[in-house]
């Protein structure tokens, strides 16, 4: 089982990151009046609803390029640059708007951030791991 998914594991990867992006964005969109509210007056709705909108198009890059035959190496090289901004731009609204966030706007933004970079490392092991298996 574990080879399977292993060899599978970019597939899966931007499969799944595609999947809860577009619900992200979806919830994002629908409710950023309601969401900038509860984060605090360092994230305004219209940048709730940017952020939302932007996941949406992510979800749709991730999930065309998880469903090819062969991912794209450029693809996930794009991801893993689109995740680390992601998070350098999460650590950086974390660092600047501390004081106008709420405190679950706080803890929101650093668990989301968290689990972009390890969703981008996943995608990093699994696109080296190609890497070696051509190569080998």
């Amino acid at each position: 089982m574990f080879d399977l998914i292993k060899r599978n594991l970019l597939k899966i990867v931007m499969l799944a990151d595609g999947v809860v992006s577009l619900v992200a964005g979806t919830a994002l969109t629908t409710f950023s009046s309601a969401i900038a509210g509860l984060f605090g007056p360092a994230l305004p709705a219209i940048a709730v609803l940017g952020i939302g909108l932007f996941l949406l198009g992510w979800g749709v890059f991730h999930l065309a390029a998880g469903r090819a035959e062969r991912i794209s190496g450029r693809a996930v090289r794009i991801a893993i640059a689109g995740d680390a901004a992601w998070v350098a731009a999460s650590a950086a609204l974390l660092a600047i708007g501390w004081n106008g966030l709420s405190s679950l706007g706080v803890v929101a933004i650093a668990v989301l951030a968290i689990a972009v970079a390890d969703i981008m490392l996943l995608k990093m092991v699994g696109l080296n791991a190609r890497q070696t298996a051509v190569n080998a």
